[in-house]
């Protein structure tokens, strides 16, 4: 909230959206314009696809306090790891899309505080 109040959270967006552009997200650095619908190596264009959200116990307590710390497992992975362990959503893209709205209201129903 305290990005939201100061105005720094519009300037957040703003370099994201101009990252997209000209997409350097991960290693293999594509340069498409997601933004446009283009797609890179990882097939993934402007809006997330998750494959599953859930909370998540398995840590130590301050970290995941009542509601769990909660795990978001995206698709398309663009390293393409020969013995990916979850190869269905890494690869295959097994998943729905999301906008950036559902994802947010994901992320808020994971509460760690204590």
């Amino acid at each position: 909230m305290r990005l939201y109040e100061s105005g720094m959270l519009k300037d957040r967006i703003r370099e994201a959206v101009s990252i997209l552009k000209r997409c350097e997200l991960c290693p293999r650095r594509c340069g498409v314009d997601r933004t446009s619908g283009e797609m890179g190596f990882c097939k993934s264009g402007m809006n997330p696809i998750v494959s599953s959200y859930n909370p998540h116990f398995g840590e130590e307590r301050p970290l995941v306090g009542y509601g769990g710390s909660g795990t978001i497992f995206f698709t398309n992975c663009s390293m393409a790891c020969v013995f990916c362990q979850n190869y269905p959503i890494s690869q295959l893209g097994e998943g729905n899309p999301y906008t950036i709205d559902q994802l947010a209201e994901m992320i808020s129903h994971f509460d760690i505080q204590e």
